[in-house]
This record gives C-alpha cells, sequence and structure tokens, in this order.
C-alpha cells in the first residue's frame, strides 16, 4: 500500500460518520421543527388561551374606565355611567347604535377606548354587546345604581349565574371572543381589519353565544354550551358602580345632583309629590318630573344627572302647608331624601319603573318623618365610609323650608 492510497482510504472512511452525523442532525433539526407532539400543541393551546384572557380582561377594564370617566372626558353635561356603542363598520370606532333602550352587538370599539387592536388567541377580532340601558346613544330615560342589564348568563346546567349589584342576574355588557371558526362557520377572508365583513352583519359566522336577534330581553347567554369556542367576560351594574364609588369625587357629584333637585323644589315652590301616601304628617312620594321644575337642577350640566337620580329619591311635603319638620335645627315643609343603594330586604324595579317608598327608605328614615323629626338623618351622601363592595344604603335628607 503506498502512502497515497492509504491516506484517501482514511479520508473515505471519516467521511461516512461524518456523513450519518449531518444526516442524523438534519433528520432532528426536522422533528423539531414540526414541533408537533401533544406537549407542544398544549403549549400553543396555553399560549393562546393566556392571549385571549389577557385581551378579554384589557377590554374589560377599559369599558369599566370609560364609564368611570365618561362625563370628566368629552361628555361634560353627561352623567357618569355609560356604556359606548360597539363598532359598527369596522373602523374601530363607536357609533350611534340602535333605538333607546335596544341592546347592540358589535365589534368592540378598541379606538374609542384608547386600546391597541385587540385580538383573541387565533388572531380574532374581539366582539361586544351592550345592553340599552347602559349604551350612551341614544341613552335610556334613566341610568342608576337601580338599573339591569339584558344579558342573562347561564352555566352548563341553564343556572342563573348570579352577578354583583344586579338582583336579577343580567350584565350590562359582555366582550366575546370569537375564537377559531368551527366546521359550521363561514369567515370570508377580505382587505378589513377582521376580514371580509367589516360591518359585523355575520354575527353567526363569528359567535354561538349570542346572536343578531337581541330585541328581547332578557336574553339567555350561555356560558358552558358544548358547541360553541367562545369565551366570554361580563360587566354588572354593581361592577360599573363599585368602580365609581372607589372615586373619592364621586359621592360629591351626587351630592350636587341632590342639593340641585331640592332647590328645584323650593324654587317651584313645593309642588305636590307624585303619587305616594300620608306618612304622618307628610305625604310621602316621588318627585314632579325635573323637566317641570325650576332652578339649577335644569342647568345643562345638570339636567341628564338629575333625570338618572330623581328616580332614587322620595319627596315629603306637610299635609297642611306648615313647617311640620323639624331637622338640623331647622323648620321645614318639607324634605328630600336620598334613598342610597337597595338592601337586600328591599326590592325594586329597573328605572324608569317605580316602587313603593319603602323599597327606597329604610325603616327608621320612615318612622322619622311620621314623628316629623329629620335631624337623625345625615344630609350629605357619604361614600367615603362605605365599603365599595357593600351598597351605600344610608339615606340622607335635605330640609325644604
Amino acid at each position: 500500500m503506498t502512502l497515497g492510497s492509504a491516506t484517501g482510504s482514511a479520508q473515505r472512511g471519516m467521511m461516512l460518520p461524518a456523513l450519518v452525523l449531518l444526516l442524523s442532525l438534519g433528520g432532528l433539526g426536522w422533528l423539531l421543527a414540526r414541533h408537533d407532539t401533544a406537549a407542544d400543541r398544549a403549549a400553543h393551546q396555553l399560549a393562546a388561551d393566556l392571549r385571549t384572557e389577557r385581551a378579554l380582561q384589557t377590554a374589560r377594564e377599559a369599558l369599566l374606565g370609560f364609564a368611570a370617566t365618561y362625563r370628566n372626558k368629552e361628555h361634560p353635561t353627561a352623567d357618569f355611567g355609560y356604556l359606548p356603542c360597539p363598532d359598527l363598520d369596522g373602523d374601530g370606532s363607536s357609533e350611534t347604535c340602535g333605538q333607546q333602550g335596544q341592546p347592540v352587538v358589535g365589534r368592540l370599539p378598541y379606538l374609542t377606548l384608547n386600546l391597541p387592536d385587540l385580538r383573541d388567541g387565533s388572531g380574532e377580532c374581539l366582539w361586544y354587546a351592550v345592553s340599552g340601558a347602559f349604551k350612551n346613544n341614544p341613552k335610556a330615560q334613566s341610568v342608576n345604581w337601580d338599573s339591569t342589564g339584558s344579558f342573562r348568563l347561564r352555566d352548563g346546567d341553564a343556572r342563573v349565574i348570579a352577578l354583583p349589584g344586579d338582583q336579577a342576574g343580567l350584565a350590562a355588557a359582555l366582550v366575546i371572543a370569537p375564537g377559531r371558526p368551527l366546521a359550521s362557520q363561514q369567515r370570508t377572508p377580505g382587505p378589513g381589519r377582521c376580514g371580509g365583513d367589516p360591518e359585523a352583519r355575520r354575527i353567526e359566522a363569528y359567535l354561538e353565544v349570542i346572536g343578531t336577534s337581541v330585541g328581547n330581553t332578557p336574553f339567555d347567554v350561555p356560558t358552558d354550551h358544548p358547541a360553541s369556542n367562545d369565551r366570554l367576560v361580563a360587566i354588572a351594574t354593581g361592577d360599573i358602580y363599585r368602580q365609581l364609588k372607589r372615586r373619592n369625587s364621586y359621592g360629591g357629584h351626587l351630592q350636587k345632583v341632590f342639593q340641585s333637585l331640592a332647590d328645584c323644589l323650593i324654587t317651584s315652590k313645593l309642588p305636590a309629590p307624585v303619587g305616594g301616601e300620608d306618612h304622618g304628617p307628610v305625604r310621602l312620594g316621588q318627585l314632579p318630573a325635573p323637566d317641570g321644575l325650576q332652578g339649577p337642577c335644569r342647568n345643562p350640566e345638570l339636567r341628564d344627572p338629575a333625570a338618572n337620580w330623581a328616580g332614587m329619591m322620595r319627596y315629603a311635603r306637610c299635609n297642611d302647608g306648615s313647617t311640620c319638620l323639624t331637622g338640623a335645627g331647622q323648620a321645614c315643609r318639607g324634605a328630600l331624601i336620598f334613598g342610597g343603594e337597595r338592601l337586600d330586604s328591599q326590592h325594586r324595579l329597573a328605572p324608569p319603573a317605580q316602587q313603593g317608598n319603602d323599597a327606597y327608605l329604610e325603616d327608621a328614615t320612615l318612622a322619622a318623618l311620621a314623628a316629623g323629626q329629620i335631624g337623625t338623618l345625615p344630609a350629605r351622601i357619604d361614600l367615603s365610609s362605605t365599603d365599595r363592595h357593600q351598597p351605600a344604603s344610608r339615606d340622607a335628607a335635605l330640609c325644604l323650608p
């Protein structure tokens, strides 16, 4: 054997293991690139679920912030507590939606909420349903913490899911992630941000838990349906007003509305209460419609809040026109009482419907009126000492001299 042939044989002998190594590495790389094991699929699904959950919670918090600051932004004459209408034309902004009191479904108005273009874990745009009682355009006749939503959530056994602050278990709004299309759903591609249907009319191609026909309320929404991959979060009446009660200025806002209605009654020379009943020396009933009164409650910056909260108050006027009530060192010909949030023992209808005086006033308040003594009642609406998770139920009374 010559040196040259020996060297060539050695080189050929070294190339074979190197080739095997390269092929092995290539096969391993191909397997790693596939990432198609059960563990990998579970990890991908978990990441998608987390993205969906983050998007839903981000949207929910933004909607609550919108309601809590509604009056402070572009709407200085409106009350707090309103939610935006959905995006109905694919531009990311809220529209005027439907008739007064009508719930509406569309896409989340992310631009109106100052959010990025939120997507769920499958890359789909979020959807949004708002009750007629809380939407901002057109507004309901009145909205306050007795208002109820349009969407009744049910679990997998069709039982109603309780919601905070809503005695009927109804949601004020829903944010919905549609997930990937099911076999029965056809979602056409298109140049629009959310595909081929910029006007959000083909709801059935995206959502299973809710459809286009939401005119009859309350509307049942299944949250655990075997034929659905929708994910949703709800906003209840209690969520909206708990957020507002956290603000130190909100009690002062309600007090200003309360005082403006008392001043209107005085300016209007204490007109007769609406309905009601004789209660000791007074006639106790509802306020006359604020639009028929004169005074500060008719000012542009207070007209909307006064209309929203007048139904929460009760108006007492001395039957004989005398100063039959005594309060805080004053002789009073009447009193305006703010009823506060509903106690567990009280049952109220959603506004603008009204019920009897005992649905709004505590027993101690009714006893004080019957005795002609309202000095034991506070004159201010105090939310600062209230547990934000408990109803601000303490009645307050203003003397009407």
